[in-house]
């Protein structure tokens, strides 16, 4: 549920007030119209208690298409809204596509706030927006904080509020190169037309949020191309923010497209998942286009190898097929990257491990390991206290947390290993 919602034609400066109330660069902002597509969330913090703002696509857009989308989307998010900011550009003075927005108001007059945006400019028209019948008006200047002060004390009069994640949600954070299918199996996830969908690359251009219940929130993100294919500007602070949201706490859902197969990108995206130890799904999409499924697990790990971790789910978003197993293994990943282990059983565990398979000398050095114990959770984290660690061949570390993983039954979770050394005298 949003307790404020922003709405207002292209380019009139919605992203730019959101990212002044919450505190933060949270939607993107930039000089071209049509930016915001989806629905950005934030939070407010108000004389204690928190209201929940979401940040809309401008509406009469040229581009129908996705003018009919956002403007469906919104009139659902109306309806359960406390307020909403109807935003308009004072620089630029009242237009048709204002009046239109007003227009699709109007049956919610009592619960809108008419925001007159850009009031540093040096204009006189400011009366012409009277004309749309709402009230009250406050003028401010999203870009330098002017009149925020006012609207936050109208905010501030707002029944409720208090609106959170559930505690102990877990958050399901796509990631994939464009045109993967990600929107798609977000809104497979979702049940409903949440996310844009389309089928050029580069359509969903923030990290988006969404509460889908079930103990799950999902965050779709910009598809990641290759480096040296993205241009500075729109892109670029799309892809950052991708990359900025792949450092959230949650479960990464990384989406191949089957129909192209396993491709340098992905394997580039697979990379920074494992080296930042994030728990995470191989989610195969498009299965549906594919005349048989046959082998196609056993080629994705095999591609993917560095993610042996990573459990394989195949799915079509059209049919609907295998959505459900994202969810139920997606539990199962997050029990095992929460596991907490006795420090006797992590020593059991290494001893087995080295009976069989003892660390290898690098040079004059023989590894040894005095003790270990878990330092966290989230990743599970284990402290090899040992004499020199410098000792450990790479090859050798990555060997025992394979077998390490399997000795302590963490199936679905990477692990990470400290080597530290003993304290001399100890």
């Amino acid at each position: 549920m949003v307790d404020v919602l922003i709405v207002g034609r292209s380019n009139v400066g919605k992203s730019s007030l959101f990212n002044r109330l919450v505190k933060k660069r949270q939607s993107i902002v930039f000089d071209s119209p049509g930016i915001t597509r989806d629905v950005i969330v934030g939070q407010i913090e108000l004389h204690g208690k928190t209201l929940t703002i979401a940040d809309t696509g401008g509406l009469f857009n040229p581009d129908s298409w996705v003018e009919d989308f956002i403007r469906k989307n919104i009139l659902e998010l109306i309806l359960d809204a406390k307020a909403v900011l109807f935003v308009v550009d004072a620089k630029t003075g009242l237009t048709q596509a204002d009046i239109e927005v007003a227009n699709l108001l109007r049956p919610h007059k009592e619960k809108v706030l008419l925001i007159v945006n850009k009031v540093d400019a040096k204009v006189d028209n400011k009366w012409e927006f009277y004309e749309l019948g709402f009230e009250p008006l406050i003028e401010v200047s999203a870009l330098h904080g002017l009149g925020i002060i006012e609207l936050l004390d109208k905010l501030g009069q707002i029944e409720g509020g208090e609106y959170s994640r559930p505690e102990g949600s877990v958050l399901l954070i796509l990631l994939g190169k464009p045109n993967a299918g990600k929107s798609s199996l977000a809104n497979a996830l979702l049940g409903k037309e949440r996310v844009l969908v389309w089928h050029e690359p580069g359509t969903t251009r923030d990290a988006i949020e969404v509460y889908i219940g079930g103990g799950f929130s999902l965050l779709d993100t910009a598809g990641v191309r290759k480096k040296g294919s993205v241009e500075f500007g729109l892109e670029f602070f799309a892809v950052g923010r991708t990359l900025e949201a792949l450092e959230r706490k949650g479960v990464v859902l990384l989406v191949i497209d089957l129909s192209e197969g396993v491709s340098f990108q992905d394997k580039k995206l697979a990379s920074l998942i494992r080296r930042r130890v994030k728990p995470a799904l191989i989610v195969g999409t498009k299965l549906d286009l594919l005349d048989s499924e046959a082998g196609l697990e056993e080629y994705l790990k095999r591609e993917l190898w560095f993610l042996d971790y990573a459990p394989v789910v195949l799915t079509s978003a059209k049919s609907g097929r295998g959505i459900d197993k994202i969810l139920e293994k997606a539990k199962e990943v997050w029990a095992d990257f929460n596991k907490q282990f006795k420090t006797s059983q992590i020593n059991r565990a290494l001893e087995r491990i080295f009976s069989v398979s003892p660390p290898p000398a690098k040079g004059n050095l023989i590894p040894k390991v005095y003790y270990a114990f878990q330092q966290s959770t989230a990743p599970p984290t284990f402290v090899l206290i040992t004499n020199e660690t410098d000792s450990w061949r790479e090859e050798y570390k990555r060997f025992l947390e394979k077998q390490l993983r399997k000795e302590l039954n963490l199936e679905f979770s990477p692990i990470k290993l400290v080597f530290s050394r003993r304290n001399d005298g100890a």
